[in-house]
């Protein structure tokens, strides 16, 4: 606890870094690191569940199982639960272009399943294309439709519908943090089916290193703000950068949140988390926030780096606070 910032009793401390960060970096933007391979759907695989079904998602350009297919694949715990748990949905960063594979993935799933014993997500959301394809909302569409899935199959998938938490790094915590702050928001799309008609609200928000404002004039402009917003222009653009900052839209349907950083964070400005803390703070609203003195960037598990390592000891704790249904779970026995 001593090597980070705790949100409520070091408000002032951790309000001050803004500065200090903007004055090191101010030509630095976020630098999404690419992925060695693409995700691509395998229908083989029964741990890979597609948004849509058979459907083509809305928005879709082709079917191609590398870009036009989002889906979601399940990390089950190794032994099943006798009765419905609670469940995490991860959403990986990248700047909304990319998917990082290596660290925010399957690692910080696999110890969520471990540790918790719950079977837990990776939302595989479709990327923006060099053309400006797949810009917002897509994104939005597809982590609003893997939360009403959820809830729609949680029966079969033994998973509690009512205790649904999102877990999103970098731009997927910018994700995460939109369709918390905005469960209610279409986006867009008009439901056709019954999944569409399943909420899509979430009941706790975990988000590490995360982007979180697309105000230019708070927060340096990032990868992430660029691809998500390719192409918007005028009143139109500037409706988008006040609607998909989180800071500016916090409201009393906002879950508990559990939130990260670094000071020394090269890719995005820990202003975003700062920003957010203290806007959840002035709403009165439950936020245990971990300003770390040293941490890396798309670092997932943040292991063997000093200080950052212990958020998944420190989030552990906290869901169980939240949750205290996980400190005793009832183990299926096969024999």
């Amino acid at each position: 606890m001593k090597q980070s910032c705790i949100f409520l009793l070091t408000a002032l401390l951790c309000a001050a870094q803004p500065q200090l960060w903007a004055q090191r970096h101010h030509h630095e933007h976020e630098q999404p690191q690419r992925s060695k391979a693409s995700p691509c759907f395998d229908p083989s695989d029964p741990s890979e569940i597609p948004l849509w079904g058979g459907v083509q998602p809305p928005g879709a350009i082709g079917e191609d199982p590398c870009r036009d297919i989002p889906y979601l694949q399940a990390f089950t715990p190794e032994t099943p639960s006798r009765e419905p748990r609670p469940t995490i949905l991860i959403i990986p960063g990248g700047g909304y272009n990319n998917l990082t594979n290596e660290k925010e993935q399957a690692p910080v799933a696999e110890y969520f399943a471990s540790t918790l014993h719950i079977t837990t997500f990776v939302l595989h959301y479709r990327l923006v294309q060099d053309d400006g394809t797949y810009r917002y909302p897509i994104p939005m569409l597809d982590g609003q439709r893997a939360i009403r899935l959820l809830r729609a199959r949680a029966r079969e998938l033994q998973i509690d519908p009512h205790s649904i938490a999102l877990f999103g790094f970098s731009a997927g915590g910018h994700l995460a943090s939109t369709l918390a702050l905005h469960p209610h928001q279409s986006f867009g799309k008009i439901p056709n089916d019954l999944i569409d008609s399943q909420s899509a609200e979430v009941n706790l928000l975990g988000l590490g290193y995360p982007v979180i404002s697309m105000n230019p004039s708070a927060v340096p402009p990032s990868g992430s703000y660029r691809h998500l917003l390719f192409g918007f222009e005028g009143h139109e653009l500037n409706t988008l950068e006040h609607q998909l900052s989180g800071e500016m839209n916090i409201n009393a349907e906002l879950p508990p949140v559990f939130l990260f950083e670094s000071t020394d964070d090269k890719r995005i400005s820990p202003q975003n988390a700062i920003l957010f803390a203290n806007a959840l703070q002035q709403a009165h609203l439950p936020v245990e926030f971990h300003l770390f003195p040293h941490g890396e960037h798309g670092s997932g598990l943040s292991e063997g780096i000093a200080g950052e390592d212990q958020w998944p000891s420190m989030f552990t704790a906290w869901i169980l606070q939240q949750w205290p249904q996980l400190r005793h779970p009832r183990i299926r026995r096969d024999d």
